[in-house]
């Protein structure tokens, strides 16, 4: 059955729906990061560029702002290859975008297809409250910003990517000799993190003033745009930890989810995608629910789904568990994540005269990405990590030896090494892995 409104339905992506706001949102994201005119969102034309090439092909042929590849990015990742601005999805959301005749490209002068918004989507928009407005800005923003998945491995950077070569910084305060521990080169990383100077980027332009230490540097953190920084974005993922928590405690106790914890559960689920920018198929209670279990079970065999977007609905769904000795609350691993974590890793392990991982440092693999400062340029060779529950899991454990570390190491006086994590309404705590988790997705944008 096609549903027309007040969704957006993608027919070449299994009839994906999508919120009306957040279409008409990505619309003008796209106008303002990618047209030659931005402020002719409301009434400007975007060149529709309908192409059975993939993705990375699409943005290399210069066709970034176009109405496809906008498309393509609202869909989940394994649609992304397939053409999405059909005929039959102009026609179908007839409602929010109308053809426009009178288009040419700007580089060649050809007339080519194009649309622009209808009346309606622009009434509609108008009537939005700004904080809804901006939540949903925020949405599109982090379509953009997060990690880019696609059905094939090719590289796809829509916005901005460069070459970081760690170390050039700063070299490490602290290097373990050949014959350390893991926990050894983990504590050298903590130290490392903390006096290495922090330049905030967006769109690989600094932003503000450089900073340095674990504390000034979840401060500075933001995502998806430096208008949401640490506290609102904290603030904003609040009702989705509560009610994850409560979906939890259900499992916990073998209970089975009424039917208003399951329709919560996709709620969440699409939530928390939506936030980091990671739109997934298949959001169903059933899914959800196994990503639950296999997180709190720690199994890293689970068949349950795997990515970076389903990575953080793990994390959320053990948020609880900060306080619980043995259990195991977890971390989103993502290339963000997982480019800081290694990047570091692989630079102390080969300035030590390693030349192999070989069994050190089990579990941990990389999440490919591209954007920012990665990929990033290693001298060892780490296994994937991707779409790897093994990995996930061995991420979330070495994040939280990092916590444990900022929050038990001390000086020679027998103070505290490293300060206490910023909580948001100013005051001050001991490290959680969230805490951690935000200042790497910082370190390895």
């Amino acid at each position: 059955m096609l549903i027309q409104y007040p969704l957006v339905q993608f027919t070449q992506a299994g009839n994906f729906l999508l919120p009306r706001g957040l279409f008409v949102a990505a619309w003008k994201v796209w106008f303002k990061r990618f047209s030659q005119d931005p402020a002719q969102w409301e009434t400007g034309a975007m060149p529709v560029y309908s192409s059975p090439e993939k993705l990375c092909e699409q943005i290399s042929a210069g066709h970034r702002f176009s109405l496809d590849v906008a498309c393509r990015l609202m869909v989940p990742w394994n649609y992304r290859n397939k053409t999405q601005a059909t005929r039959d999805f102009i026609e179908l959301n007839s409602h929010l975008i109308e053809p426009v005749n009178d288009y040419h490209d700007p580089e060649t002068g050809e007339l080519v297809a194009a649309v622009k918004l209808t009346e309606k989507s622009l009434g509609f928009w108008n009537r939005r409250t700004f904080m809804e407005q901006d939540q949903w800005k925020n949405y599109a923003e982090a379509r953009i910003q997060a990690d880019i998945e696609t059905s094939s491995d090719d590289p796809v950077i829509i916005d901005d990517a460069g070459i970081e070569v760690i170390g050039a910084h700063i070299y490490p305060p602290t290097l373990p000799d050949k014959q350390a521990s893991d926990d050894e080169f983990i504590k050298a990383l903590v130290q490392w993190i903390d006096e290495e100077p922090y330049q905030p980027m967006y769109q690989r332009e600094a932003l503000g003033e450089a900073v340095s230490s674990w504390h000034e540097r979840l401060q500075s953190f933001f995502w998806p745009k430096p208008r949401t920084g640490y506290a609102e974005f904290s603030i904003a993922a609040t009702p989705m930890t509560y009610y994850s928590s409560v979906l939890a405690g259900r499992i916990e106790s073998d209970v089975e989810w009424t039917q208003t914890e399951k329709e919560y559960a996709v709620r969440v689920a699409n939530e928390i995608f939506n936030m980091m920018g990671m739109p997934q198929r298949e959001v169903t209670h059933e899914n959800v629910r196994a990503v639950f279990t296999a997180a709190l079970n720690e199994d890293e065999h689970s068949n349950a789904k795997m990515n970076s977007g389903w990575s953080y609905l793990a994390a959320i769904a053990t948020a609880h568990l900060e306080n619980s000795p043995e259990r195991l609350p977890q971390a989103g691993w993502n290339s963000r994540v997982s480019a800081s974590v290694i990047s570091r890793l692989d630079f102390l392990l080969s300035e030590a005269g390693i030349t192999d991982v070989g069994e050190r440092f089990p579990g941990i693999g990389l999440t490919p990405g591209w954007g920012g400062t990665r990929p990033r340029e290693y001298d060892l060779k780490w296994p994937s990590g991707y779409r790897d529950w093994s990995a996930h899991l061995a991420g979330s454990r070495l994040i939280r030896k990092v916590r444990d570390i900022l929050n038990t190491e001390t000086n020679e006086a027998g103070e505290l090494k490293y300060r206490l994590m910023p909580l948001v309404g100013g005051d001050r705590g001991p490290w959680t892995i969230r805490g951690v988790e935000l200042v790497l997705f910082g370190d390895g944008y």
